[in-house]
């Protein structure tokens, strides 16, 4: 017995977003304002941004009374090739700017280094480090 049905997506749930990977590339990849950035001797960055945790779990930590009002932070050390990609996060450059940068400064190919560059910039994301523009001349300047 089926509980749930599967409903198929539409074209509407996909209009939002960039459709190709040549879209998706054009996108400009923003810093978050909560992270603070540190540069260390080497010249690698260590990132510091606040950790947010699920609702339920600060549910559960607030119940067990091991919740404190401090906001607690996480920290990130990004190696050479991170920490260079961050100093060109300016919101103004695209992503296939940065992937261009990366291929001439390690003399990489082109594929290498865009599946590099999109995999750190996924992991940024996800750790809520980074936002994306839309590309310029796309209306409404969204941020996702």
């Amino acid at each position: 017995m089926r509980w749930f049905k599967r409903r198929k997506p539409s074209k509407d749930d996909f209009s939002k977003g960039p459709s190709s990977r040549s879209e998706s590339l054009a996108y400009r990849p923003v810093k978050s304002l909560e992270v603070s950035e540190e540069k260390l001797d080497s010249g690698e960055v260590v990132l510091t941004y606040p950790l947010t945790l699920r609702p339920w779990l600060l549910s559960l930590a607030t119940r067990l009374g091991l919740r404190s009002e401090e906001t607690r932070s996480r920290k990130l050390q990004l190696d050479e090739m991170g920490s260079l990609t961050w100093s060109l996060l300016d919101g103004k450059r695209a992503v296939h700017d940065l992937v261009d940068f990366v291929c001439r400064r390690y003399k990489l190919n082109r594929r290498e280094a865009e599946v590099a560059m999109t995999g750190f910039l996924r992991d940024l994301g996800k750790r809520g480090l980074i936002g994306f523009r839309a590309p310029a001349g796309e209306e409404g300047e969204k941020s996702t």
